[in-house]
């Protein structure tokens, strides 16, 4: 007979560094938690991270469910020997559910080989407001059928290989206004207000994909008219009544980061724990404090012993997570093939998120007429250095500048001149950093403006406003982070967005802006406010 492990084994578990490490080995036995999230924090390259994945198999005597946050676009952990895809925004641009199923099919290829059981995507979110400031480029667009048809393409490109994939944030956060991050989004609106489009796409993807056996991640959003006075991790009329009952899905439910500032802001993080255990999740992840996750186990272990956790609910949402656990995973050591790391064909990926980023590449406006940029004109960018914006979100360190340089001279562009910037240099001198920014500026053809994050950042909003009046004439905005921007950009202004900063996405700019290819992108979601 089989022994149900203690309430700790629902514990979703992240850590420090590049290797297990004596610490937290002891907190994996102390706890007995069967899941561990991987960050950027602990990966260099992909083959170290399969030995990491290995090295944490080989760590505990049972099975290991193994999960990471590889959205493509702003939300990455691995950046060396994968691909990096654009994200669900430069999908819902492209509109083709064939582009979303071959990103599934490579991105569950490399995470299969790899070796982890689990992807924390896709974001199933619905972008319908525009000043949300934790969804935004992460979403598919507001677009309830269209996102519903990419979202089941890229869960069935990574089923193909074995990789489970989680629908999230349920029961939906695309209307917020603040960022669960940061602090508890409430939502004054009905279940009949809410339900469609935000619900209603949860329960077309279960009907959909039912085969696929998805997971589903719950969020930090109080929505009244499900619950008046919890959020969905918490709340059992949420999760268990609604999610379980009424719209009666029976796979893996997983909570947000119960370490995130709705949560911890407001409470005990063990205690929010057994709060989104009582309410019916499965897997409870404390990714971040090893003070916190002794903690939490010990309460769900006397939770268990008590009855405050019920016995067959505890059973069944053990069981569900072993399911998911080691599916078809590669057990062999690291190597490097002639095609690549761990034999994956890395430029069969790298064209598909360049067919991508070449598909969603939306013109916004051009009243003057120019685009495309000649080959003969002199070109001046402007380039914020990308930073996160979300806390979800880790941006590699890398050559910015040597990026969009090389990006624009290989498109054709006759010796551009990159001129980045930091916000934070920015914000504290922004007179000082504008003149040199916009030094000689009347000198180029085209001045080209790589913006970010304009509507929620007070610097780079008065330099968008400053570039704009000082060169109109001349001015391209680009909108790299958050495309809702253009709502600040006057309508005589010509403005683009690629939907992301990564290497693919610079790449298809600077051959969009050239004219490489005909701008084919529809932004598919309301810059501005829809009237109720």
């Amino acid at each position: 007979m089989t022994t149900t492990p203690g309430g700790g084994s629902r514990l979703m578990l992240g850590f420090e560094g590049y290797s297990v490490g004596s610490a937290f080995h002891d907190l994996l036995a102390e706890t007995g938690a069967r899941c561990v999230i991987l960050f950027a924090r602990n990966i260099t390259c992909a083959e170290q991270c399969k030995d990491l994945i290995l090295e944490l198999r080989a760590s505990v005597p049972w099975p290991l469910l193994v999960a990471v946050d590889q959205e493509g676009g702003a939300v990455v952990r691995l950046t060396r020997g994968a691909t990096v895809f654009p994200g669900n925004m430069a999908l819902g641009a492209a509109a083709e559910p064939q582009l979303a199923l071959e990103v599934g099919r490579a991105s569950g290829r490399e995470l299969a080989a790899i070796g982890f059981d689990l992807n924390l995507a896709p974001v199933v979110d619905l972008q319908t407001n525009p000043l949300n400031p934790g969804i935004g480029i992460r979403s598919f667009g507001a677009d309830r059928s269209l996102a519903t048809d990419l979202a089941e393409a890229f869960v069935r490109g990574h089923a193909e290989s074995g990789v489970s994939c989680c629908l999230k944030h349920f029961p939906g956060k695309g209307a917020a206004s603040v960022d669960a991050h940061l602090d508890l989004p409430v939502l004054e609106l009905e279940l009949s207000e809410f339900r469609e489009p935000h619900v209603r796409i949860f329960e077309d993807a279960f009907a959909r994909l039912e085969d696929c056996d998805p997971c589903v991640m719950t969020t930090h959003v109080l929505v009244r008219g499900l619950d008046p006075d919890l959020p969905a991790t918490l709340s059992r009329r949420v999760v268990n009544d609604f999610l379980r009952a009424e719209l009666a899905f029976d796979g893996l439910v997983i909570a947000d980061d119960l370490e995130m500032g709705a949560i911890e802001k407001h409470g005990s993080v063990a205690e929010a724990a057994l709060g989104a255990a009582v309410a019916g999740h499965d897997v409870l992840p404390v990714c971040h404090r090893p003070d916190r996750q002794r903690e939490a186990a010990r309460l769900l272990d006397a939770a268990v012993t008590d009855g405050r956790l019920d016995a067959e609910s505890h059973a069944r949402a053990c069981a569900r997570i072993a399911r998911h656990s080691a599916r078809g995973v590669s057990t062999s050591p690291s190597s490097t093939t002639s095609s690549g790391p761990l034999g994956l064909d890395l430029d069969a990926g790298a064209h598909i998120a360049r067919m991508v980023a070449e598909r969603a590449f939306t013109v916004l406006a051009d009243p003057g007429g120019l685009l495309p940029i000649g080959a003969n004109d002199r070109v001046l960018l402007l380039a914020a250095r990308p930073h996160a914006v979300v806390g979800v979100e880790e941006v590699a360190d890398r050559d910015w500048s040597g990026l969009v340089f090389g990006a624009f001279e290989s498109a054709g562009a006759r010796s551009p001149v990159v001129r980045d910037f930091d916000l934070g240099t920015l914000g504290r001198q922004p007179h000082a950093t504008r003149e040199r920014l916009l030094e000689g500026a009347s000198d180029f053809t085209r001045v080209v403006l790589l913006s970010w994050n304009a509507s929620f950042s007070e610097p780079m909003r008065g330099l968008l406003e400053a570039v704009c009046a000082a060169v109109p004439e001349r001015l391209v905005v680009v909108h790299l982070r958050n495309p809702f921007d253009q709502a600040l950009v006057p309508a005589t202004v010509t403005a683009v967005t690629n939907y992301g900063y990564r290497v693919a996405h610079i790449e298809a700019l600077a051959k969009g802006l050239l004219g490489a290819f005909h701008a084919r992108g529809r932004m598919p979601a309301p810059i501005r406010p829809v009237p109720n």
